[in-house]
């Protein structure tokens, strides 16, 4: 796989401290900015032939995922479904077209997002939702034309977030709504180096960075979003039977203590949702 050296995806820093290695990749943090990201990378060329093999193929894997992911996509519908009944969606990175067929089902007019050829054409066919080849910055989509922006699991997968995040702005109607889902890998493998456990929780050379809640935060605020809104958000349910109980452990434990804080604490190396919002004036 072509690999290339870059500065910090966020301020540009020339210089980045290695924090963790998968591999032959290896996760640095930027000094300047806290920014933890993948260097040297793949190029965007090896990246597009990466990800057409990277969603399953055989209908019982894709039913699988689809079971994995389908309690995450009920919560993120009724979180949306508080400040917009309804409305125009559109879904980046939308694979395989699950959360499209809910927000469909729920009154929604929705369209979607995908590199994967083989995702978009089961989503055209097979669920009867609208999908325009990815990335979204080359899909020609008109300003202001959304009530509401999703991207699940996406964020982390991208050369560019400041692009991207600059982009579903620019589409989202005044007052819309940005809803992203996304892991927040680097305190587990924190721990798990000091207790000298081996594991690829990043899943180089797939994820390209790892936020933190108070990263994403500042770059939405940085790119024109407000009022931004921070949940654990559920948790997925894997089919194997040791990560569907850990899932479910450590899902209920951050969920429980995230309200027993009164939604103020977000337990560190979970995966979280946040919500933000467009400015009425624009």
């Amino acid at each position: 796989m072509e690999v290339k050296k870059i500065d910090c995806p966020l301020c540009e820093s020339p210089k980045g401290i290695p924090i963790h290695q998968e591999g032959p990749f290896q996760m640095v943090k930027c000094p300047s900015c806290q920014f933890i990201y993948l260097n040297p990378r793949p190029t965007e060329e090896a990246l597009h032939e990466f990800y057409q093999k990277y969603l399953p193929e055989e209908e019982r894997s894709v039913e699988s995922w689809h079971k994995m992911m389908e309690r995450i996509f009920k919560r993120a519908a009724d979180l949306l479904q508080r400040f917009k009944a309804e409305g125009r969606l559109m879904d980046v990175g939308t694979g395989f077209g699950f959360f499209l067929s809910e927000m469909k089902r729920r009154g929604w007019e929705v369209a979607g997002v995908e590199i994967s050829q083989r995702a978009l054409d089961y989503a055209r066919n097979r669920l009867s939702v609208r999908v325009y080849p990815g990335p979204l910055e080359r899909a020609g989509l008109p300003e202001a034309s959304f009530d509401a922006v999703t991207a699940f699991y996406v964020v982390e997968h991208l050369p560019d977030p400041v692009i991207f995040l600059k982009e579903c702005h620019r589409i989202l109607k005044p007052g819309g709504l940005l809803l992203l889902r996304y892991p927040h890998t680097t305190p587990i493998k924190n721990l798990l180096r000091l207790l000298g456990i081996e594991n690829r929780l990043y899943d180089l050379p797939a994820h390209l960075s790892d936020f933190s809640p108070k990263t994403l935060q500042r770059l939405l605020v940085r790119v024109g979003f407000d009022s931004c809104l921070h949940f654990i958000g559920g948790y997925t349910l894997p089919g194997r039977l040791g990560k569907r109980l850990c899932s479910s452990f450590f899902g209920n434990l951050s969920e429980g203590l995230f309200y027993l804080t009164g939604k103020k604490f977000l337990f560190p190396g979970v995966s979280k949702t946040v919500l933000a919002f467009k400015r009425k004036d624009g």
